[in-house]
């Protein structure tokens, strides 16, 4: 009678004890988020944007953070943002260009409310151009007059030094047509490609209509205001 007594006192303690311990685990295992990250395209050149899709099976709260992997191995955190929707698309505020981002092989992790997910994608390097987001800001200011074209140009001889674009070494005037201005307006609102852009730069400084010289101090010229 005892020992019947005793195997139930101790069948009542093992059920406490996976009630408290045991089937909350199992519980937060059935029911933990379920997180994707996709990716608009696998590829991308330079000029082109990262465009992915956050999609979550519930909304913690919690933020979503973003790894990226570059080709040679090294983590680091691209995003840290928050969650109300289930799906949260989140398009690169700047495009890839060659001076920061190398060609080869990236790898996207997505962590979120204790579950993670990875995706890759390939930057290729065919010709396409990708021009510094800084040089588009740069191009706002000249076309407003707020800066003369000498230090526009300055943002042009950088693309030489990095080799984006190609130019003879040049201590002559320094010259840009007027109606380049079009073409830059028409670039720094999106409405043409870097690629586009950095190609009617080259063009010009390759034929000779567009004059960068190689100390860029040596020249004062300006324009007026054209936005």
């Amino acid at each position: 009678m005892r020992f019947q007594l005793l195997v139930r006192v101790v069948a009542l303690v093992i059920i406490v004890i996976f009630s408290m311990t045991v089937w909350p685990i199992l519980a937060n295992a059935q029911y933990a988020s379920n997180v994707e990250i996709n990716l608009t395209n696998t590829t991308y050149h330079y000029g082109e944007r990262l465009d992915y899709t956050i999609i979550v099976s519930d909304i913690t709260g919690e933020d979503a953070k973003i790894f990226i992997i570059d080709p040679s191995g090294v983590r680091s955190l691209l995003l840290n943002t928050p969650i109300s929707e289930q799906e949260t698309r989140i398009v690169a505020p700047i495009s890839f260009d060659s001076i920061i981002w190398k060609a080869g092989q990236y790898s996207l992790e997505l962590e979120y409310s204790g579950a993670t997910d990875k995706t890759d994608f390939t930057i290729i390097d065919d010709g396409s151009i990708g021009i510094p987001y800084w040089i588009n800001d740069l191009a706002k200011l000249w076309l407003t007059g707020q800066i003369p074209d000498k230090e526009y140009a300055k943002g042009i001889h950088y693309l030489i030094q990095q080799e984006i674009l190609s130019s003879p070494e040049s201590n002559g005037e320094l010259y840009i047509p007027e109606w380049f201005k079009f073409t830059t307006a028409w670039w720094s609102t999106g409405e043409i490609t870097d690629t586009t852009y950095g190609y009617a730069m080259q063009f010009l400084i390759s034929e000779k209509f567009m004059v960068i010289p190689f100390d860029q101090e040596s020249s004062d010229s300006t324009t007026e205001s054209f936005l």
